[in-house]
């Protein structure tokens, strides 16, 4: 049973897009509307852990904006030129070796099992940018070493095949063909410093340009990928639901064309947050972190969040008056056990 005023927060994945979340959390702080359940996919992963590690929304918010701002003066986005070397001397070892050419590079993954996992991505499925930028952000925002403060957060996670056959399987889930198999959903806030790390690098792995992480003996992908004609993996509602019991979600799709469905959640309250007003250019805006344009998608979140809150503003109000109950119950509680205490002296 989903437990009563419980608000979850859904961070869909889109990339660069995901300024616009920055903009999302900012209206939220100023409303006070604290989330008691987080989950994300992709970039919407990397803006959760910053938010679930906050005290508080209004932390969540200053953090998210300090990170976007940092990422618009500096792109994370680095090419890594060692994958270049590696994938093109396969390739010619392959066209000018002869059959021991090509059997060497289909069998180079079996390298895996004798060089450093960091240079798996040389000898298997190729990783073309570097992923340090994106390691450097959550080791300073997302607490990774911190297990006492945090919401609930769960990641979204797409069990690899190899690159290129999931790479296939979401092309044909594209045109229609077949659905991609669903995503995982991982606790963040149960599994260690260091899994938590390889968790969030896998759900923003998309393949070819990021390596995959290897977790408990498999290989994971960006969690957009899963369940892709219903944007299962794109959009995790599902363990707010199921695992948190929340009986609201705000949802924050990063494309106002996202195919997933509030009515396959019969029960649940939701309020979705669409883009609106802004230039669409398919994948090119996933890839353009131009200061510019991080800006206006970080000010179009705001002013949409606006929108969609201002006519519900009363309803959500319950949550903010929930919480302060709550508190207020655990003083209360608090100066009560003191005061035993005392009395036992």
């Amino acid at each position: 049973m989903p437990q009563p005023t419980k608000l979850g927060l859904v961070l869909s994945g889109g990339g660069a897009k995901g300024a616009y979340q920055a903009g999302v959390l900012r209206y939220l702080a100023e409303m006070n509307i604290q989330p008691d359940a987080v989950a994300g996919a992709s970039i919407g992963s990397l803006n959760g852990a910053v938010v679930a590690n906050a005290e508080n929304v209004k932390q969540a918010a200053d953090s998210l904006e300090v990170v976007w701002r940092e990422i618009a003066e500096k792109s994370p986005l680095k090419m890594d030129p060692l994958a270049f070397v590696a994938i093109l001397l396969k390739i010619c070892v392959a066209a000018f070796g002869g059959a021991p050419g090509r059997v060497f590079a289909m069998s180079a993954h079996q390298l895996e099992k004798i060089v450093p996992v960091k240079y798996h991505k040389y000898v298997s499925d190729p990783a073309f940018f570097d992923n340090s930028p994106t390691i450097d952000i959550l080791t300073r925002y997302a607490g990774l070493e911190n297990d006492s403060v945090g919401l609930p957060f769960w990641v979204s996670v797409y069990e690899s095949e190899g690159a290129i056959k999931d790479l296939v399987g979401t092309l044909r889930a594209t045109v229609g063909i077949s659905d991609s198999k669903g995503s995982m959903f991982l606790p963040m806030h149960l599994l260690s410093s260091e899994d938590k790390r390889k968790a969030l690098l896998a759900s923003s792995a998309i393949p070819l340009a990021f390596e995959a992480q290897l977790i408990s003996g498999k290989k994971y992908y960006d969690g957009g990928l899963g369940g892709w004609n219903t944007a299962q993996g794109n959009t995790p509602v599902t363990p707010l639901i199921v695992n948190e019991k929340c009986s609201h979600v705000i949802v924050t799709h990063l494309d106002d064309g996202s195919f997933w469905n509030r009515n396959s959640f019969p029960g649940t309250t939701f309020l979705e947050i669409r883009p609106k007003k802004i230039s669409r250019n398919g994948l090119k805006d996933m890839l353009n972190f131009e200061k510019s344009t991080l800006l206006e998608w970080m000010e179009q979140g705001y002013h949409d969040t606006s929108a969609c809150i201002g006519s519900v503003k009363g309803g959500l109000d319950v949550f903010s008056k929930s919480q302060a109950s709550h508190a207020s119950l655990e003083k209360s509680l608090g100066d009560m056990a003191d005061s035993l205490q005392w009395m036992k002296r």
